[in-house]
C-alpha cells in the first residue's frame, strides 16, 4: 500500500477580496480627505487676502508719470490700501508725520533704511506746486511698490505692536 495514495490534492486558497478594504485604509483615506479640504481652505483664504494688494499694485502701473498729479495718485493709493488692510487704525485720518510714522513702523525692519527720508520728500512734494514732470516719480514709484509687496498683508506682530502704540 502506497501512502501517497491517501493524500488529497492540494486546493488553492480563496481568492481574497479587495473590498471592503481594511480599517486603516479608512482611516488613511478620510485623514487625506480631511488634509487635502484644509489646504484648499488655506489657499483660498490667502488668495482672499492678498486680492487687495494685487489689485494694489495694478493701480501702480497704470498711475502715469506725465501726470501732474501723480505723486497724489501715489498717496491716495497708499491710502485706499493701508484703509482695507488697518481697518481699526483710523488710516484716512492721518496726515504729515504720523501718516509717515505708520507706513514705516509697518514695514519689516530690512526695509526701513531710507524709507523714511523718501517717504517724507514724497509726502512734502503734495504741498508743492505741481509739474507736468515730476523728475523723482520713479523713487516714489519704487517707494509705493516697495511698501504694498513687504508690507501687506501685515503680520499679527505688526498689527499689535501698532496697537500698542496707539493705546
Amino acid at each position: 500500500m502506497n501512502p501517497l495514495q491517501d493524500l488529497k490534492d492540494i486546493h488553492p486558497p480563496s481568492t481574497i477580496e479587495s473590498w471592503p478594504p481594511a480599517y486603516g485604509w479608512w482611516l488613511l483615506g478620510i485623514f487625506s480627505i480631511i488634509g487635502v479640504s484644509f489646504m484648499i481652505m488655506w489657499f483660498l483664504r490667502a488668495r482672499n487676502k492678498s486680492l487687495a494688494k494685487r489689485q494694489a499694485l495694478k493701480s501702480l502701473q497704470q498711475i502715469d508719470a506725465s501726470n501732474s498729479d501723480s505723486v497724489s495718485q501715489l498717496n491716495q493709493l497708499l491710502k485706499r490700501v493701508a484703509m482695507t488692510y488697518f481697518p481699526n487704525h483710523n488710516v484716512r485720518e492721518l496726515h504729515g508725520p504720523q501718516w509717515t510714522n505708520f507706513i514705516v513702523n509697518t514695514l519689516p525692519k530690512n526695509k526701513i533704511k531710507d524709507f523714511s527720508d523718501s517717504f517724507e520728500s514724497m509726502q512734502q512734494m503734495l504741498y508743492r506746486a505741481q509739474t507736468s514732470e515730476n523728475a523723482s516719480f520713479a523713487r516714489y514709484y519704487k517707494l509705493v511698490e516697495t511698501w504694498i509687496k513687504y508690507a501687506l498683508p501685515p503680520r499679527k506682530k505688526v498689527i499689535q505692536q501698532l496697537e500698542q502704540n496707539n493705546a
